[in-house]
Formats: structure tokens, C-alpha cells, sequence
């Protein structure tokens, strides 16, 4: 598999030409940082300690950056030894999932009950990293290295893979594109015949995932976690159409060229993504899946900017290390993106504008999305290489944010999204009826009716409408309420805003509403998911309780 991947020419090139000095770069760093820590498996007690992820994604950094080094510089000894002292320190691990997948995903489990065969995405992942590493040196590892490995790949993976069901093969998020993704992958490099036996069930779960998604290829779980099922899924069917001779080829379904378009359509501007759901917001691109994408469809995925695009990340996996080396092509960035460019996605209301002056993107669905935040009728608007009124995307993922309590952490609450608040009632966790954007491509206005986020008897219909001009956004909130109620219209941003009378200026776009109201500013300090702490400001408009409409522009 990957047969070119093995060609001793493609890493000469690697290691010698101008246009891979930006890969060889982002690796050694990543290498010089992940083995300032000697690679080692863990023991009992840091196991059972940490109920979380980190010993194992420090794992992750050694084993791309040491494998990749490796292959970019055969003749050196450091880089080949320590891609050794990270691959046994997996082979000596008791198990590959960490002791805090088992107790959130597999309800009731106490460190007893430890399993060395639970597969989970980290598991998968490692079984699917050491097949490939495997597969690239298998001229240079010694035979018993060699049947180590497939030893280990057989007990954590294979044999539970053959002999027990788990939750993820028939879930609809991003762990079934992950773990069956890289299951299937191993199976294809570690035992074709397993694989081949079990192909029609690794297809059941892929179309589990695929059924997430809707005809319009949005990922409404967010752009990360796009790139992760996403990219687990590429890497996979581009193997399996390999290794059946393309009779089985999952590309010419056209909801998957769909699906394949979405990174393109989520830039607002040439360096703001939209942050919707679990979505962080200094996310840069996989440039390995995005230049995979495009051996597959040619100019119809957009080239993007390189500058915006990664190698090797942080805690993540060898499979997109690996493909953002051997799949580049300097055909497949671009200095500029397309502007002028609107896409309407009625299927999972998305609406997203590119203009040359600014981006804007606004969502209806619902609140029973996959890694919700309660957002139906939210917006963003970017300007000047940043998000002016914001969605500030995933918060740190602590204990309890992926359980019932989700909605009393502030980032995916509704208090952290530009939404009005009636009668301090704000929009719930409740999943109701897929609100749609609708989009009058002659007026250039988009509208959408949000009353079904609330779930109050009070609202007989909250209308939101943008209208858009080269210069300006107008927003427009009507009420059709059975009771007059204090109404609050909340706007999120990440910039400090100047206030000068009932005009707050936020970087160079002001907020101007007819009313003459001043919005009240309170700051609140949060961290993120990805990149740190930061401020969110909360623009708060406190409209008097019989007034039916609010309108307010965004002015550039």
C-alpha cells in the first residue's frame, strides 16, 4: 500500500528541494520539542493518575516527527534510534486507550476493569500509525521488530476487532470515521483476509458517518473535526480503493465530493475560518488531507493559502504527517482566495459570504447537532484578518463538557452567541425543528424564523433577517411575542469595543442602531480549546419591553 510512498527518489526530493524546506522545518521543530521528553511506555500508576489524554498525544509527536525525520534523513543514526525507543514504548504499553476514554465512553468502568482491547480513537490510531510505520521500514526494522509489531497490532486490534461489537461502529460522529477508518487501515496492511471478511461491516460504519452529514457535505460537528473524521476516512478509502483496484472507490459517490469541498467553503477570508460548534479559532488547515483531496478532484477542491495550512501538528496523527509529505504539490496552494463568493446550504443552513470588505456566516439547525453549542440564528462577521462579531468555538474540554452538564460551560451556552435573550430566557439544549436560512439571491437578504431554539409559548415567531450592501450588514430581529417582555440582543466579540454614545466601534466596523440605546459591556475571562485564554466582550442591548423590532448595522 502506498507503494510510491517507498520510493527512495520522493525523500531525496523531500530532503533537498527548496519546496519541502517548509515541511522539513515544521518537522524538526516538532521533533526538537516532542523529545526534549524521553519516549517510554507508562506505568500502572501514571495510567490510572491521569484520566486524561496527554501521555498519550506526547506519544503521537514522537512517533511522526521520529518516523518522518527518519525517512527525510536515512543516514542518520539519532533520528532512526529514537523513532526505535518510541516504537517499542508503544509495543510495551498495557493498553493504547487512555483510562479516561474508558470511563466517559464506556459507562461504569473503574480502573479494575482496565481492557487492553477497548479500541478507541487513540488505540485505532496507534494501531494504524505503527502498520504504516511498519510498511516504510520494513527494509531497515530487524525481522524482530517486525513481528513484534504485528504481534501488538494483532492483540489491541485485530483479535478485539474480530470477536466484539463497540459503540462507535454505528455512532454518526467523527469516532466512527476514526476508529473504523483506521481499523480498516491496519486490517488492509496487517491482514488483507481479516480485512476482506470484515469489509462489508467497516462499510456499515462508514455509512453511519456518512449519514451525518447531509447532501450539502457540511460538517456541522465543526472544521476540526472535519479534518479528523474526515481525514481518518480519506486515508482509508483512498487504501481500499488501492488494494481492490478501484473497484471499490468511495470518491465517485457525489455527497463525498461534497463533503470534500467543505474546507473551501468555511473561509471567511484568507485567514478566518468559521468556528462554529467544537471548532477552534486559531485552527489552521491539514494540508495532507486538503493535498490528498485534490489528487482525487483536481481544481474542483479550491487551492488555499499555504501560509494557513500545517504539516505536522501537535497531538495528532502519523496518517496526516505522513500524507501532507507524500501527497504535496506546489499546484495546490494559492496566494489568493476566490472572493465574491456566497455559499447557501439549505440542507444544514449554513450561510457563508466572501466579499472583497468582509466575511459573514450565520447557521440555523437545530440544538441536537453533534457537538452542539446552542446557536441556532448566531453570525459572524470577519474583517481585517479577524472575527469582529464572533463565535468563539470550543471551550477547554473539561470534566463533564461532553455530558449533561455541557450547557453550564459558557462556550457552548447560548449566553456565548450573538442571540437575544427574552425575558432572560435564552435559547436551550432542547432539539426542535431544523431552522432553515433562507437566501433571496436577487435582494441579497438572508431570513430565518428562530423561535424553535427557545421552546416558550410566549414567542409566536422571532424573524432574523441580514440584508447585505459592499459597505455594511444590516441585521433585523422581529418579535411576534404574546406578551410584551424585556428583550436583550447579544453580540460577542473577541476585540474590546470603544463606545461613543449608542455607537460601539469594534476595530473599524461600528455597531449603529436607530434607537438611541448604548449596549452594556461586560468582560469575561475565558480559556479555549486551542490557544490559550482570552476576553470575550458581551454587547448587551436592554430594548424597552413593548418595542416589536430591532435593527442595528454593521458598518465598514
Amino acid at each position: 500500500m502506498l507503494d510510491f510512498a517507498l520510493d527512495k527518489k520522493l525523500w531525496e526530493k523531500v530532503r533537498n528541494s527548496d519546496e519541502f524546506a517548509w515541511h522539513r522545518k515544521e518537522i524538526k521543530e516538532l521533533y526538537e520539542k516532542a523529545f526534549t521528553v524521553e519516549p517510554r511506555a507508562h506505568s500502572a500508576e501514571e495510567i490510572l493518575n491521569n484520566n486524561d489524554n496527554g501521555l498519550w498525544r506526547l506519544q503521537f509527536d514522537h512517533l511522526q516527527s521520529a518516523a518522518l525525520m527518519a525517512l527525510i534523513y536515512p543516514e542518520n543514526e539519532e533520528y532512526y534510534n529514537n523513532l526505535l525507543k518510541i516504537v517499542w514504548a508503544y509495543l510495551n504499553e498495557y493498553a493504547w486507550a487512555p483510562l479516561g476514554h474508558y470511563t466517559e465512553y464506556y459507562y461504569g468502568k473503574t480502573p479494575k476493569d482496565f481492557d487492553n482491547g477497548l479500541i478507541d480513537i487513540f488505540a485505532a490510531s496507534a494501531g494504524f500509525a505503527l502498520a504504516e510505520v511498519k510498511n516504510l521500514f520494513k527494509d531497515r526494522f530487524p525481522r524482530l521488530l517486525q513481528d513484534r509489531i504485528s504481534h501488538e497490532i494483532k492483540r489491541h486490534i485485530i483479535d478485539p476487532y474480530k470477536t466484539r461489537k463497540f459503540f462507535w461502529e454505528s455512532h454518526d460522529n467523527n469516532w466512527t470515521a476514526v476508529c473504523a477508518g483506521a481499523v480498516g487501515g491496519t486490517l488492509i496492511y496487517e491482514d488483507p483476509d481479516a480485512f476482506f471478511e470484515n469489509q462489508e461491516r467497516l462499510h456499515k460504519s462508514m455509512e453511519c458517518y456518512l449519514a451525518s452529514y447531509k447532501n450539502d457535505g457540511m460538517c456541522v460537528e465543526g472544521v476540526g473535526y472535519w479534518y479528523f473524521g474526515f481525514g481518518f476516512f480519506a486515508s482509508y478509502a483512498m487504501l481500499e480503493r488501492e488494494i481492490t483496484n478501484g473497484e471499490v472507490d468511495w470518491f465517485k459517490n457525489p455527497k463525498i465530493k461534497e463533503i470534500s469541498k467543505f474546507l473551501q467553503k468555511t473561509f471567511l477570508l484568507k485567514d478566518v475560518l468559521v468556528t462554529f460548534s467544537d471548532s477552534s479559532v486559531k485552527q489552521k488547515y491539514f494540508i495532507g488531507l486538503h493535498q490528498m483531496l485534490r489528487t482525487v478532484y483536481g481544481d474542483e477542491i479550491e487551492r488555499l493559502p499555504k501560509e494557513l495550512g500545517q504539516v505536522v501538528y501537535d497531538n495528532t496523527h502519523f496518517n496526516f504527517a505522513l500524507r501532507s509529505v507524500i501527497y504535496h504539490s506546489e499546484d495546490n496552494f494559492t496566494d489568493k482566495m476566490a472572493i465574491n463568493i456566497t455559499y447557501s446550504v439549505e440542507d444544514s443552513a449554513y450561510l457563508i459570504k466572501r466579499t472583497d470588505n468582509y466575511g459573514f456566516a450565520c447557521k440555523g439547525g437545530n440544538n441536537g447537532e453533534s457537538h452542539n453549542h446552542i446557536d441556532v440564528g448566531t453570525f459572524i462577521i470577519a474583517r481585517n484578518g479577524k472575527q469582529i462579531i464572533c463565535d468563539i468555538g470550543a471551550g477547554p474540554y473539561e470534566d463533564g463538557y461532553h455530558t449533561d452538564r455541557r450547557y453550564t460551560f459558557f462556550h457552548p451556552s447560548a449566553y456565548a452567541h450573538n442571540l437575544p435573550i427574552l425575558d432572560g430566557i435564552t435559547e436551550d439544549g432542547i432539539r426542535r425543528d431544523d431552522v432553515i436560512v433562507h437566501y433571496d439571491w436577487d435582494n441579497e437578504i438572508a431570513t430565518m424564523d428562530i423561535k424553535a431554539g427557545y421552546g416558550v409559548d410566549f414567542i409566536n415567531s422571532l424573524q432574523r433577517s441580514f440584508d447585505f450592501e459592499d459597505s455594511k450588514i444590516t441585521l433585523t430581529d422581529k418579535f411576534y411575542l404574546t406578551k410584551d417582555v424585556e428583550k436583550i440582543e447579544r453580540f460577542i466579540s473577541l476585540i474590546e469595543p470603544k463606545i461613543e454614545g449608542s455607537v460601539a466601534v469594534i476595530d473599524d466596523v461600528s455597531l449603529v442602531n436607530a434607537y438611541g440605546i448604548a449596549p452594556k459591556i461586560s468582560v469575561k475571562e475565558v480559556k479555549a480549546h486551542i490557544g490559550g485564554a482570552h476576553n470575550v466582550y458581551m454587547l448587551d442591548y436592554i430594548l424597552p419591553k413593548e418595542q416589536k423590532e430591532f435593527t442595528i448595522e454593521f458598518k465598514m
